[in-house]
């Protein structure tokens, strides 16, 4: 007898998103839905959101990227950045994903598009249609206005005393459809503030969530973002998470794989010493496994508009079994 296919949400942005989905969409009798942020203002995306007036592209074209199941040369296409002239630093697939927006008048109905173009396995969807800056306020009264100004902002020189959207920000009618249909919600993993977090904070997101009868995945980063989440424990990535989302998580995964010397060292030169988040939380829900990835990342030579990547990143194969095994039970 065929195994029911389980229904799986993941939500995010970036990176953490492409790790996530790369290693799911391998795994047989699974559905895929990327629930993705749409606060990105920076780099490439940024400079389209500004110019032409579409929603960014960035993280919605990563997630595509990841379940595509097209040739290796078209991925390669869609994460083409420009070396030279008016579009240097830019990505193809951020233009193509804007122009599509153009095209069919409607950002959403722009990654059908290209969804069916790429031959992508899953649905990606933006979180939500409306236009959505993230604005953060700490209790010294500093106040950050978008995400890439949030992205380079110290979040720590006094506590956090509000994260919101500046206007009325809704839940995508396909995204709550997903989450009520979902058997598993993936959180992250991710850059917590402007990836993770802008996704729970949307209108009806909570609410739906509340609702559905999903089991909760928590995969906690593997490092702090300093200045964002430095000295973090894993059981301060769990107690904040469940405060924005309003319940707790079933599944807390966590890895227990100390990196190379060479990561390590790496990531001194990025983010400074002290990044690892430590194991501390003594929890029945807490799933440890070996979950990251040996490569050591380098950024690309043509990303000349400035963003930050992590050196030390989950490994998408690791992270699939993981959640396979849980599944399983």
């Amino acid at each position: 007898m065929q195994d029911k296919v389980k229904n799986i949400v993941t939500v995010g942005g970036g990176t953490g998103s492409y790790t996530v989905l790369s290693g799911l969409k391998n795994l047989p009798d699974v559905s895929l839905t990327a629930l993705v942020t749409m606060a990105d203002d920076g780099g490439s995306t940024g400079v389209l959101r500004d110019e032409l007036g579409v929603l960014p592209a960035g993280d919605v074209r990563q997630c595509l990227v990841a379940l595509s199941e097209h040739s290796e040369v078209v991925r390669a296409l869609m994460n083409y950045r420009f070396e030279n002239g008016g579009l240097a630093g830019h990505n193809f697939g951020n233009i193509f994903l804007a122009a599509l927006e153009k095209v069919t008048g409607d950002f959403s109905k722009g990654v059908e598009t290209a969804s069916e173009i790429l031959k992508v396995k899953g649905t990606v969807v933006p979180v939500t249609k409306n236009k959505a800056q993230l604005s953060i306020s700490l209790s010294n009264g500093k106040l950050f206005e978008g995400e890439n100004n949030i992205q380079n902002a110290n979040l720590q020189e006094d506590s956090i005393k509000n994260i919101s959207y500046k206007n009325k920000v809704l839940l995508n009618e396909h995204a709550k459809n997903a989450l009520l249909k979902a058997d598993y919600i993936v959180l992250g993993p991710g850059n917590y503030y402007c990836s993770v977090v802008p996704n729970l904070l949307v209108d009806g997101f909570k609410e739906t969530v509340a609702e559905s009868k999903a089991k909760i995945i928590f995969p906690v980063n593997l490092t702090n973002k300093q200045e964002h989440t430095g000295k973090w424990k894993v059981s301060d990535y769990v107690q904040d998470i469940e405060k924005y989302l309003g319940k707790k998580v079933d599944f807390i995964l966590v890895n227990n794989e100390a990196p190379s010397k060479q990561q390590v060292e790496r990531y001194k030169l990025e983010e400074g010493a002290g990044v690892l988040v430590e194991d501390d939380l003594q929890d029945k829900r807490v799933v440890r496994a070996s979950l990251l990835s040996p490569i050591v990342f380098d950024k690309s030579k043509e990303d000349v508009i400035p963003s930050t990547k992590g050196f030390i990143r989950h490994d998408s194969e690791k992270l699939a079994e993981c959640i396979e095994k849980i599944m399983k039970k």
